[in-house]
């Protein structure tokens, strides 16, 4: 016998929206339980199989924990802030209000679809004020305790579509939305003083029951790293470099020290590097690369340009040395 699993599934996705079955209730005596994934971005393309992948492993586990009486809190949202929402508002004359209203109805309705049990009483979205409110409180108390702080840095930066991308979107140095050649680009950004918390942050790993690959990737992020900054004199300048290093033991016996290609000692005594045209040449390759490419070394081939033109002194022995910087 052959069933209409269409009309099988908008039959039960329409029951289980009038009965409100998905629906937290507040004051519940029953125990909780709380599921949370990550809110996608609306974006005019609607779901992709990521998002199926990503949410179905909480899905699975939001049904048995009904099914065994539980009060499911398992919302949705949407992160709809974003320069491509602008970038389209602009292309097409649209008003990025509407762009991003009509991506949530789609996605909205493509997630019905697809049957997850989400509460979609208690959507959010990121760009509605009563939400976005919060999030700036936040930061300004972050600001108000010395948590916040602002600096330069390299990002990903996709020419074509005029964004900041993350590692994960600028792979093998493409831009995933349209496949145009990443750059480093520097940029002013806000920091949050996550090291400050590092030590709890780490200790608070022990106890879960993560994968040991996970749990690394958590200490990677975190970061924390001792060690000491030292001042090394430079040569004819009357400016200090200075550096840091996990092993200030071995200072006697350092015989190099890197800088980033971008450094802006490079660019201020030019006049001085002989070499100066080597050095443009890799910085430009350098651009090409993503950040993470660019920081994690374990595992790969260290690559640099030898500065010719001015020396470093080694503030323990008094000896001089050329410096070279390297990135990859």
């Amino acid at each position: 016998m052959k069933h209409n699993f269409k009309a099988i599934e908008k039959k039960w996705q329409a029951a289980w929206e009038k009965d409100e079955i998905f629906k937290a209730v507040d004051g519940s005596d029953k125990p909780k339980f709380y599921g949370l994934v990550e809110f996608p971005y609306p974006s005019g393309a609607g779901m992709h199989v990521g998002h199926i992948k990503a949410y179905s492993s909480v899905e699975v586990v939001s049904r048995k924990r009904r099914m065994q009486g539980y009060n499911v809190l398992f919302p949705i949202g949407f992160d709809a802030f974003g320069l491509p929402t602008e970038n389209y508002a602009v292309k097409t004359n649209t008003h990025p209000r509407k762009i991003t209203d009509d991506n949530i109805k789609k996605f909205t309705t493509q997630l019905k679809s697809v049957g997850f049990s989400f509460d979609y009483s208690r959507t959010i979205d990121t760009t509605q004020e009563d939400y976005y409110k919060w999030t700036q409180w936040i930061f300004l108390k972050m600001f108000e305790k010395g948590l916040v702080f602002r600096d330069k840095t390299l990002v990903n930066y996709c020419p074509h579509c005029k964004v900041v991308l993350s590692n994960e979107d600028s792979q093998g140095g493409k831009c995933d939305i349209c496949d145009t050649d990443v750059i480093q680009k520097e940029k002013d950004v806000w920091y949050l003083r996550i090291t400050e918390y590092a030590d709890k942050l780490l200790q608070g790993l022990d106890g879960l029951d993560f994968p040991e690959n996970i749990k690394q990737q958590q200490v990677n992020w975190i970061g924390k790293s001792k060690g000491a900054f030292v001042n090394f004199t430079l040569d004819g300048i009357d400016k200090k470099l200075e550096i840091y290093t996990t092993r200030p033991d071995t200072l006697c016996g350092v015989t190099f020290m890197v800088i980033a290609p971008e450094h802006p000692y490079i660019d201020e005594y030019s006049d001085k590097i002989s070499n100066m045209d080597d050095i443009l040449a890799y910085r430009a390759e350098c651009q090409k690369k993503s950040e993470f490419e660019r920081t994690q070394l374990v595992s790969k081939d260290k690559t640099g340009v030898r500065v010719e033109g001015f020396d470093a002194i080694n503030p323990i022995t008094g000896k001089r040395f050329q410096y070279t910087f390297q990135i990859t």
